[in-house]
């Protein structure tokens, strides 16, 4: 279990939740699917025996992130996520790793303190993974708190390779001493699949920006600018995506999770995109952030919306105090089709409420996850 941990970063939260009308429903108290999945890869992962506490395969695998669509992807066990490693702070734990690909790779510790022969970084001197070769290494995670793992090995144009595939997966790190103010936790990743490349001209740049422009760095990025296209390079391509998931499900394709009114639920949350600024959001309900980067933060801050980077990692704790059903998504208008969780009460002779309605109210018809406020630009494309 994590400490509760926590930080504001205001100026990067935005919009207040507005709430969604909604019928309760059944009595059963579950985790969706891909958190169960994660659950469950965990509890075999345990048993790997022989002096291994963890096993972890890199393949290509199929992910169906909606019925009968299929995304084929370089992943950790084939699954995306991977799966989800739970340790325990201070104690040493020993990974084997497989690769099962044709190219040489690296499984990088990201957030954590260890030393450079098993951190996953080739620029730091850990050895690669061989091609269908394996590596077993031993380490003492730390700090505690949520982390990930993920591949280290460069995309470069290649869209298929790097932070673009399905190699993330979600590492949390048990603190020796655990407060225990929530009910349950659930562990979420942002993902984003089938990239390509565009030329949508030149992106806004005041989304997120502070009130007052730095100078230095405008005229920095200006001269590097003009420098590249000097030399005769042309203008960057933008990336953008298809499909936008939540635990590599699309909005309407897992099982819902289910909570009851009163529970305290924390959420920890990856944005595991190779490019992308995402939000979130449950209506209705807001989020009262503990932890940033899976550090604990002085000051724990409610919050209506979560943003996050690249990369970036939020721990939040939601009381559920408002029954219904609710979609737990991006506030982007080409995203929230897409990407969202669906978040089902339990109530006494309640009724279900079946995906196709939740997409019809996600998409705007029956009261939906806020908008993006006057002047804020979506970031459905990146320069690369």
């Amino acid at each position: 279990m994590m400490k509760p941990l926590g930080r504001s970063r205001r100026d990067f939260l935005k919009a207040a939740a507005r709430a969604m009308s909604a019928t309760a429903m059944s009595s059963q108290v579950v985790f969706g699917r891909d958190c169960n999945r994660i659950g469950d890869a965990v509890s075999s992962l345990q048993q790997a025996g022989n002096g291994v506490d963890y096993t972890l395969h890199i393949k290509a695998s199929p992910v169906e992130i909606a019925p009968k669509r299929i995304v084929s992807m370089i992943t950790y066990n084939g699954q995306f996520p991977g799966p989800l490693l739970r340790f325990k702070e201070g104690r040493e734990v020993t990974v084997e790793i497989f690769n099962d690909t044709d190219t040489p790779e690296q499984l990088h510790w990201h957030g954590q303190k260890v030393s450079a022969d098993v951190d996953g970084a080739s620029e730091e001197g850990t050895p690669f993974v061989p091609a269908h070769g394996k590596r077993r290494i031993s380490f003492v995670p730390g700090p505690s708190g949520l982390r990930f793992y993920h591949t280290h090995n460069r995309a470069g144009a290649n869209l298929a390779a790097g932070q673009y595939g399905g190699e993330v997966g979600l590492a949390y790190i048990e603190p020796r001493e655990e407060p225990g103010a929530y009910d349950r936790e659930v562990f979420l990743v942002l993902k984003e699949f089938e990239p390509r490349f565009s030329r949508g001209g030149d992106m806004a740049q005041d989304f997120l920006f502070p009130s007052t422009h730095d100078k230095v760095l405008e005229e920095s990025g200006e001269r590097a600018m003009k420098a590249s296209l000097a030399k005769g390079m042309p203008k960057g391509y933008e990336v953008e995506y298809e499909a936008f998931t939540i635990n590599g499900r699309m909005l309407g394709h897992g099982k819902p999770v289910r909570v009851k009114q009163g529970e305290r639920v924390l959420f920890h949350v990856l944005n595991g995109s190779a490019t992308e600024i995402r939000s979130l959001a449950l209506p209705g309900h807001s989020f009262r952030v503990i932890a940033l980067d899976g550090n604990r933060v002085p000051n724990p801050a409610t919050v209506p919306v979560l943003w996050l980077g690249t990369a970036e990692r939020v721990s939040a704790i939601v009381e559920m105090k408002h029954p219904g059903v609710w979609v737990l998504g991006d506030l982007d208008d080409l995203k929230i089709a897409s990407a969202g969780w669906e978040l089902w009460w339990s109530m006494r002779d309640g009724l279900e409420r079946d995906s196709g309605s939740l997409r019809r109210r996600a998409n705007g018809t029956t009261g939906s996850l806020p908008r993006l406020e006057r002047g804020q630009r979506s970031r459905t494309k990146h320069s690369r």
